[in-house]
């Protein structure tokens, strides 16, 4: 048998993880706003899988924004086509 500090640990279920990765994104964006070494601190008290989660929703979250940021491109695109001019009212 396998010490039990060997044995891999199991995934926690999607609410848990969707949870943590919720929390670790919200720690590092308060701790941005103290500061880059505030963010480096605050990162380095996460575990391994805090990390991974995080990072997991961070490139979720800039993929909606980078979709969004393109669709609205398109559109103001379209309406200054139409119009002439941008209608920024």
């Amino acid at each position: 048998m396998k010490p039990v500090a060997a044995m891999p640990l199991p995934d926690p279920p999607d609410s848990d993880r969707s949870a943590t990765a919720m929390r670790v994104a919200d720690a590092l964006a308060d701790a941005v706003g103290h500061g880059p070494f505030a963010a480096l601190r605050t990162a380095r008290a996460l575990s391994d899988q805090e990390l991974r989660l995080g990072l997991d929703f961070v490139s979720v979250v800039l993929e909606v924004a980078s979709g969004s940021a393109r669709a609205m491109a398109a559109v103001l695109a379209e309406r200054i086509e139409e119009n002439g001019h941008p209608d920024l009212h």
